[in-house]
C-alpha cells in the first residue's frame, strides 16, 4: 500500500481549501467545540494555536480524513477543528479592515455545512456579508444587529456554538499582530489530510466504527428529502436563491415559527406541512379515488408527527400550495395583520390568536379545518378586511364547532369533525363557500342548497341568517349573541321559531324579539352553572302538547324488570340541545312553550300556578309539586308502569329488580 496513502498529506487549512471545497455532511453532528460546556476544551485549543502562532512552531492536529464526492472533500473526522480553524481565518481577514485580496474570499467561501442549511447559510453570510469589529463589543453581539442574521438561527446548536467560538477568538488573538499574514504565509498550523478512498474505505465503516454522530431531526430529514425532489424535479428552475424552498425554510419562514413555537419548532413545521397536504388530499380526490384508503391516509398524517409519510404526497402542485401557505403567513406576521379569533366562541377548541398558534400542540382535525378557512380567506383577499374576515370566520365556526349530540351515560359531547371521513367533507365545504369569502353574506343569500348535501340544515340555517342580516343589518349583532350561547353554539335555528311563536303586536320588530328570546337563554341555559335542572323537570312536567304532558318521551327504552317504560330526566345542557333538534318527537314543541312562558315567569311560578287535570296520574303530580321527590331521586331515570298509575325512581339506568328503586304512586 502506499506509504503516503496510509499517512496522507501534511496540509495547511488554506491548502486543503486550495485542493477541494470542504462540506460538513450531514453524517456528522453538530458543532460541538464551540458549546458553552466545553468553553475549557475550546479555549485550551485556541491556546495552543496562539502560542504556535506567536512562537511560529509548528504544530501538527492530527489526521482530518473523509471522502471525496463529485470533488466536494466531506470530512468523517476531523469537523471540529476543522470549523474552528475555519473561524480564525474569517476573524483574521475580518480583522485586517481590508481583505488582503479576492481570493481569501473565494477560498473561505468553499468552506460549508450540509448538516443544516441554517448552518450553510451562516457561514456563507459570515462570508459575503461584511461586519464592523468592534472595541469592547462581542463579534456574537455585532452579528446578531447585522441585518442578515435571523434570530431563529439561535436554535441551531452548530450557529451558537460559532458565535461562542468566535467571541473567544476575538479575545485571545485580539492582540497578535499581522494575524492574517502569519496563518497564510507561514503555514504553521497543518494536519494530515486522508482521502478514505485512497484506503479503499468508506464512511460506512466510518459510521460502524465511530458512532458520535447526532441523528437529524425527523424535519430536518424531511426538508433534506423535499430539496432532493424539488431539485430532481426542477420545480424551482428560474427561482432567485432567496426565493428557493430551502433559503426559506432556514430563514423567513422558521423565523416565523420560532417566534411562535420556539423549541417546539420542528415538530409545529411538521404539523402545519401536514395539515396542507391534508387539505390537498381532500380536494383533490381523484389522486386517490379509493375511498377508505384516502381516509387512510388522512388518518396517518393526522396522528403522524415525525412527516415520514409526508413526501410520498408531494408533487409540484402540492409544493406550490405549501410555499404560498407559508409566505402568506409571513407577510401576515411582518405586516402586523391581525388574525386574532378570540372574541369568536369556539368552546373546547378556544383559541387565543390565529390557529396557526395552536397548531404545534392541538392535532384536531377541528383546528387544521378552522386553519384551512384562514388560508383560503388569505389566499384570495389581497387586501385583509377584518371585518369581512370575521364574519367569514364566525360562518365557519358555526360549520366546524357545532357538535353532534347523542345521549350517553357519560353525556359528553363529542366534536362534529372527529373522523378523516367527516374532515374531508368539511374541508369540500369551506372550499366551496370561500368563493364568497370576501363578502360571505352576500354569497349565502344566493346560494342554492343541494338536498341531501354535507351539512346541509345548517348550511340553510346560515342563508336564512345572511337574508335576515342583508335586510336589517341591526339584526347582525342579536344573531352573533345567540350563536355563542353554549346551549347554540352556532345553532339558532330554535330561537327563530321562539321568536316567531312570541305573541306580540305588529310593533314589536324581530330584533326586540330576539333580544327577549336571548335574555330567557342567557339567564336559564348559557351553561351548566345557571341551569338548574331539577326545577327544570318539574316545569317541563307542567307543559302539555295536545293535551299530553309526556315531555320526556323524547328518550324511550324499556325497563324489563316489571315490564315498564323507561324514561331519563333532562340534567345538562348536552342532553337539553339533542332534546331540541330532536326531529323524531314533539320535544321542540313541549321546550318551546316553556320558553314563551319564561318570558314572564319563572320555574317556581310556573310550578305554584299549576293545576293538574283530574286525569293526571298522582305520581306526575307529585313530582311536580313535592320538590323533594325529583332533589333526592337515586338516579336520572324513572320508570313508568304500562297502567301509568305508578311511577318507579330507578336507583341506576338499568337494575335488574325494584330494589334500591323508589316507587311513587
Amino acid at each position: 500500500m502506499d506509504n503516503n496513502a496510509t499517512s496522507g498529506e501534511i496540509l495547511s487549512f488554506i491548502a486543503l481549501l486550495e485542493k477541494h471545497k470542504i462540506e460538513i455532511p450531514i453524517i456528522q453532528r453538530d458543532y460541538a467545540q464551540g458549546r458553552s460546556e466545553n468553553e475549557d476544551i475550546r479555549l485550551d485549543f485556541l491556546h495552543a494555536l496562539k502560542t504556535s502562532i506567536l512562537e511560529e512552531r509548528n504544530i501538527k492536529l492530527d489526521f482530518i480524513y473523509g471522502e471525496i464526492v463529485d470533488d466536494v472533500f466531506q470530512p468523517l473526522d476531523g469537523q471540529q477543528r476543522l470549523t474552528t480553524l475555519f473561524l480564525l481565518h474569517w476573524y483574521a481577514m475580518t480583522r485586517e479592515g481590508s481583505v488582503p485580496d479576492e481570493g481569501a474570499v473565494r477560498l473561505l467561501s468553499k468552506f460549508t455545512y450540509e448538516t443544516r442549511l441554517s448552518s450553510r447559510y451562516f457561514c456563507n453570510y459570515l462570508i459575503e456579508k461584511s461586519i464592523e469589529l468592534k472595541e469592547n463589543t462581542k463579534i456574537s453581539d455585532v452579528i446578531r444587529d447585522a441585518n442578515w442574521f435571523y434570530l431563529s438561527w439561535e436554535q441551531d446548536p452548530s450557529i451558537k456554538a460559532m458565535l461562542n467560538t468566535l467571541d473567544d477568538i476575538k479575545d485571545n488573538f485580539d492582540d497578535v499582530p499581522d494575524l492574517w499574514e502569519r496563518l497564510i504565509g507561514q503555514k504553521l498550523i497543518t494536519f494530515h489530510y486522508l482521502n478514505l478512498q485512497d484506503l479503499g474505505l468508506s464512511d460506512d465503516l466510518y459510521i460502524k466504527m465511530n458512532a458520535r454522530g447526532k441523528l437529524l431531526t425527523p424535519f430536518e430529514n424531511f426538508k433534506a428529502q423535499i430539496q432532493m425532489r424539488i431539485e430532481d424535479e426542477k420545480w424551482e428552475n428560474g427561482y432567485a436563491i432567496t426565493d428557493k424552498f430551502d433559503y426559506k425554510i432556514d430563514t423567513a419562514w422558521t423565523e416565523l415559527f420560532w417566534s411562535k413555537f420556539g423549541n417546539r419548532i420542528d415538530s409545529a413545521h411538521i404539523k402545519f406541512i401536514s395539515a396542507i397536504v391534508m387539505y390537498k388530499i381532500a380536494l383533490n380526490r381523484e389522486k386517490n379515488p379509493n375511498v377508505s384508503v384516502r381516509h387512510n391516509i388522512l388518518r396517518r398524517l393526522n396522528d403522524n408527527s415525525d412527516g415520514k409519510y409526508l413526501l410520498q404526497f408531494i408533487d409540484k402542485s402540492v409544493y406550490e400550495y405549501i410555499y404560498g401557505c407559508y409566505e402568506i403567513f409571513t407577510a401576515i406576521e411582518k405586516n402586523n395583520v391581525d388574525l386574532d379569533i378570540s372574541n369568536i366562541k369556539l368552546w373546547t377548541h378556544s383559541c387565543t390568536e390565529s390557529v396557526l398558534k395552536e397548531i404545534a400542540t392541538d392535532s384536531s382535525y377541528t383546528k387544521k379545518a378552522l386553519m384551512f378557512a384562514q388560508i383560503e380567506f388569505l389566499r384570495r383577499n389581497e387586501t385583509f378586511n377584518r371585518e369581512a374576515y370575521i364574519k367569514w370566520m364566525r360562518i365557519i365556526r358555526n360549520f366546524v364547532c357545532y357538535a353532534n349530540i347523542t345521549i350517553k351515560s357519560s353525556s359528553s359531547r363529542e366534536d362534529l369533525l372527529r373522523s378523516p371521513e367527516a374532515f374531508e367533507s368539511m374541508i369540500g365545504l369551506i372550499n366551496t363557500m370561500a368563493d364568497g369569502c370576501t363578502n360571505i353574506y352576500n354569497f349565502l343569500e344566493n346560494y342554492t342548497i343541494r338536498p341531501n348535501s354535507y351539512r346541509s340544515v345548517q348550511m340553510a340555517e346560515e342563508v336564512e341568517k345572511a337574508k335576515k342580516i342583508k335586510e336589517n343589518e341591526q339584526l347582525k349583532d342579536i344573531i352573533w349573541e345567540l350563536e355563542d350561547l353554549n346551549v347554540f353554539r352556532g345553532r339558532i335555528s330554535f330561537a327563530f321559531d321562539c321568536a316567531s311563536a312570541m305573541l306580540f303586536d305588529e310593533t314589536v320588530s324581530e330584533e326586540e324579539r330576539l333580544h327577549k328570546i336571548f335574555f330567557v337563554f342567557s339567564d336559564y341555559f348559557d351553561d351548566d352553572k345557571n341551569f338548574s335542572p331539577n326545577l327544570f323537570n318539574r316545569a317541563m312536567l307542567t307543559i302539555n302538547v295536545d293535551a299530553e304532558y309526556k315531555y320526556y318521551d323524547y328518550w324511550a327504552s324499556r325497563w324489563y324488570a316489571i315490564n315498564a317504560e323507561k324514561r331519563k330526566f333532562i340534567v345538562n345542557l348536552i342532553e337539553l340541545n339533542y332534546f331540541i333538534y330532536n326531529e323524531r318527537t314533539d320535544s321542540k314543541k313541549y321546550f318551546l312553550n316553556l320558553i314563551l312562558q319564561l318570558l314572564d315567569k319563572n320555574y317556581q311560578n310556573m310550578i305554584d300556578e299549576f293545576i293538574a287535570p283530574s286525569d293526571m296520574p298522582e305520581w306526575k303530580a307529585k313530582l311536580i309539586k313535592e320538590p323533594i321527590m325529583i332533589e333526592e331521586r337515586p338516579s336520572d331515570f324513572f320508570a313508568i308502569t304500562d297502567d301509568n298509575k305508578q311511577c318507579y325512581l330507578l336507583k341506576s339506568q338499568r337494575p335488574l329488580n325494584t330494589d334500591g328503586s323508589r316507587l311513587i304512586e
